[in-house]
């Protein structure tokens, strides 16, 4: 009964600290904080010479501590009112957070002998990624938002890009397709051409400088008998994680257009890929389009959260290789039209997928759509501080949990919508930390409570030893003395 007692006790203690745990876990996890690091508040900034105008979908390589940056949809130094498509290619150097002008590109007022070099035409949305020192491109959407097929190489060492000429093999015209970065190769999956949306997957081997199309799949949708494929969709988060591929959301509507950003087709289903089986794994959300983000608590891994519906998002991954996402244009938490054919919001929200627990939880940034950036002041870490809602933003990530947002089409500080060039750095090393912290305390205090139940129930059992013995004894010397008195009883007769 005391045991059983000691064991209910222990149980209260373990539910009462871990229900203090949960709430320390979800204070923490608002923790992230941002930083304004550059940039200016206000949108469709013009390109000065050391800084980038705003854009969107520029295309970005990032090697050691620099990245480049090509091309997108925005602002040169030229001032007509209007956005077009670029082709400036810019360094950015991480360790002194300094951009460095490398081409002005085609539509420049300060045009100098660079404009010789040969240079890929202006593009946004792009396929890259580079290994050792060449970095390499595949199409994208061109002038009028015309798909292209083209395939580029730019040498480091040399500084001079390259068109690959004469391929016997090579996906078709599009832009914004899933891409993965792996090892020495680039995986392509769908993508938008002219009207029409794909999900085939190529694999692009950066040594041999050759494609080759994995599968061929063409206008399958989500789950066919036995076979497991994705729908074809463009503007789909994609990342890397102990070596599987994971894929969200995206569109899958092929008359999108990124003027209407409707929220018609737009997904919010989760997939992994294993590049060495070529085998993909559905893994949650729901198959067809159109939902709001789903909610429960914060920094807390729950399997009813689920980010809304949307399309080109930041996403990045953290130390322990769990996903993360920011923002994109898409469904918040309000209940989308019955026909989904008004213009998705902007978003700001933060997400984390836990690869281990396969869920999602809800990490801080706003709930709702289309808020206005709040700047304080330059280079401050601060928890007021966070930028506006937006999509088609650049994103690099900086060691050891640190990630960097540049730009995209969002709400500025005045809540304007327009092509932002602000730098933003978001810090969750601490929420990462903390979580494996709080992971080994919880262990630790497991263990530590069951230790001390056992304890508890000896220190009992010695404390109860004494009284019982006594009246052990008591029993024993009661028993003798009429004992003793009976014999004395029977001796006299």
């Amino acid at each position: 009964m005391l045991l059983e007692l000691d064991l209910v006790y222990s149980y209260f203690l373990l539910t009462y600290l871990n229900s203090i745990f949960q709430i320390v876990k979800s204070q923490q996890s608002q923790g992230q904080e941002w930083t304004w690091l550059g940039g200016d508040n206000n949108a469709d900034q013009l390109t000065a010479k050391d800084y980038p105008g705003g854009r969107s979908g520029s295309t970005i390589w990032v090697q050691s501590e620099t990245v480049y940056m090509f091309g997108g949809n925005g602002f040169s130094d030229i001032s007509t009112g209007v956005p077009r498509v670029l082709n400036d290619f810019w360094l950015y150097d991480i360790a002194t957070g300094k951009f460095k002008l490398l081409h002005p590109g085609s539509f420049t007022a300060n045009a100098t002998d660079s404009e010789m070099i040969e240079i890929p035409e202006g593009r946004h949305l792009a396929a890259s990624c580079s290994y050792n020192e060449t970095l390499f491109m595949f199409g994208g959407f061109g002038i009028g938002g015309k798909s292209l097929s083209d395939s580029w190489t730019y040498d480091l060492k040399h500084n001079k890009w390259t068109r690959l000429l004469n391929m016997s093999s090579a996906p078709s015209s599009r832009g914004h397709s899933g891409v993965w970065c792996y090892n020495s190769s680039l995986y392509l999956f769908g993508g938008l051409g002219d009207k029409i949306i794909y999900n085939d997957l190529w694999v692009f081997n950066m040594l041999s400088l050759k494609w080759e199309e994995v599968y061929g799949l063409k206008n399958l949708t989500g789950l066919m008998g036995n076979l497991v494929y994705p729908m074809g969709r463009n503007g789909a988060c994609t990342w890397v994680s102990n070596n599987v591929f994971y894929l969200f959301g995206g569109n899958s509507n092929p008359l999108f257009t990124y003027m209407l950003q409707q929220s018609t087709g737009l997904m919010s289903d989760l997939w992994k890929y294993y590049p060495e089986t070529k085998v993909w794994f559905y893994v949650s959300g729901p198959l067809f389009p159109g939902h709001k983000s789903v909610l429960n608590g914060i920094g807390t891994t729950v399997d009813s959260n689920l980010p809304g519906s949307r399309i080109s998002s930041a996403s990045w991954t953290d130390s322990h290789g769990h996903l993360w996402l920011f923002g994109g244009a898409g469904n918040d938490d309000m209940q989308p039209d019955a026909y989904h054919t008004r213009s998705s919001k902007l978003l700001a929200d933060l997400w984390r997928f836990h690869v281990k627990e396969e869920g999602w939880a809800f990490m801080g940034g706003s709930k709702s759509g289309d808020i206005q950036g709040k700047y304080d002041k330059l280079d401050a870490k601060k928890h007021t501080s966070h930028p506006g809602a937006r999509t088609e933003m650049m994103v690099w990530k900086l060691k050891p949990n640190r990630a960097v947002i540049f730009g995209g089409v969002g709400h500025d500080g005045k809540g304007i919508d327009g092509y932002l060039n602000d730098l933003w750095s978001v810090d969750f090393s601490e929420v990462t930390e903390n979580d494996y912290l709080i992971s080994t305390l919880s262990l630790l205090i497991f263990v530590g409570l069951g230790t001390f139940s056992l304890v508890m129930v000896l220190i009992i059992l010695l404390c109860l030893r004494q009284p019982f013995s006594a009246t052990v004894r008591r029993l024993n010397m009661g028993h003798s003395a009429k004992y003793s008195r009976l014999i004395n009883e029977e001796s006299m007769f």
